[in-house]
C-alpha cells in the first residue's frame, strides 16, 4: 500500500505542476457546463417543470454532472494505450507491484485534483445563478457519495479493458475514443436518459452506463427513494466486481501476448 500511496502523492505534485495544461482543461469543462446551464435554462423558459425535473432541480443536473465529468470520466485509458504501443510497459512487468494498483492510484490523483476543482466552479455558479435544487436528507448526500465513487471506479476498469487492446492492435486509439464518448452519452452525461424513446432508456438501464451519472445524479435530486437508491448502489457494486474481473482478465491475457511477441 506503501508504493501506491507513494505513486498517488507523486502523481497528485505533477498534475498540479502542470498548470496551464489543467487550467486549460477547466476552462473546457466550464465551457461545457456553461453550455449546458445555458441551454436548459433557454429550453425550460417560463414552464414550471419539464420532463419531471423543476428548474431547480435541471439546473441543478447540469452542475452535478460537471462535478461526475470530472470525478469519473476523467481516466488513463490513453497514458496506458501510450505505454504499451511504446513498450513501455515492459518496465512495470518486473516490478513488484500491480500495474492495474498502480495505474488506479494515478489516476485518483488526477480524479481527485478535478474533482475539487469541479466543486469550486459549481460554487461560482450557485452564487451567481442562485435558485437551485439543495436535498435537505443527509442520506441523498451519502448514498450519492457511494455511487459517484463506484461509478468513478466503474469506469476506470471499463477503460482499462479497453485500453488492453493496444497489445492485439496498434489501432486501439479509435475504439478508446468511441468507447469515452459513446459512455458519456449513454451514462446521462450530457442529458437526462428520461429524454430518451422508453425502448432505449430500458435498454440502457441494463447495462452499467447509467450507474456513472445518471442515477447518482437522480439520487443526489431526490427522485430515488431511499431504499431503491441503496438498490442501484447494490448493484452497482455487482457491475464493479464483473468490471474489475474482465479487466484482470484482459490484462493477464494481453500481457501473455505481448510476451509471446516480444519474445
Amino acid at each position: 500500500m506503501k508504493a501506491y500511496a507513494v505513486a498517488y502523492s507523486i502523481a497528485l505534485q505533477e498534475t498540479l505542476q502542470r498548470r496551464w495544461s489543467f487550467l486549460m482543461e477547466r476552462l473546457g469543462s466550464f465551457a461545457v457546463v456553461v453550455s449546458l446551464f445555458s441551454f436548459w435554462s433557454a429550453l425550460l423558459g417560463d414552464k414550471p417543470e419539464f420532463l419531471g425535473y423543476t428548474r431547480a432541480e435541471m439546473l441543478t443536473y447540469s452542475l452535478v454532472l460537471n462535478f461526475l465529468m470530472s470525478f469519473v470520466f476523467t481516466g488513463r485509458g490513453w497514458m496506458l494505450v501510450g505505454e504499451i504501443s511504446s513498450g513501455r510497459v515492459s518496465s512495470y512487468l518486473v516490478r513488484p507491484v500491480s500495474y492495474q494498483g498502480y495505474s488506479l492510484a494515478l489516476d485518483l490523483a488526477q480524479k481527485s485534483v478535478h474533482a475539487v476543482s469541479a466543486l469550486l466552479e459549481i460554487g461560482v455558479l450557485t452564487l451567481i445563478v442562485g435558485g437551485l435544487f439543495l436535498p435537505r436528507d443527509p442520506a441523498a448526500w451519502a448514498l450519492f457519495a457511494a455511487s459517484a465513487v463506484v461509478a468513478s471506479l466503474l469506469f476506470f476498469f471499463l477503460e482499462f479493458c479497453v485500453s488492453t487492446l493496444a497489445f492485439w492492435t496498434s489501432e486501439s486509439g479509435g475504439p478508446l475514443f468511441c468507447f469515452e464518448l459513446f459512455v458519456q452519452f449513454a451514462a446521462g452525461a450530457f442529458f437526462p436518459l428520461d429524454v430518451l424513446p422508453a425502448t432505449l432508456r430500458r435498454l440502457l438501464e441494463s447495462t452499467p452506463l447509467p450507474y456513472m451519472a445518471y442515477y447518482p445524479a437522480r439520487i443526489l435530486l431526490g427522485k430515488v427513494p431511499a431504499g431503491e437508491a441503496m438498490r442501484l448502489v447494490g448493484l452497482e457494486l455487482l457491475w464493479l466486481a464483473g468490471a474489475v474481473l474482465l479487466a484482470g482478465w484482459a490484462w493477464r491475457r494481453g500481457v501473455r501476448s505481448y510476451a509471446a511477441e516480444g519474445g
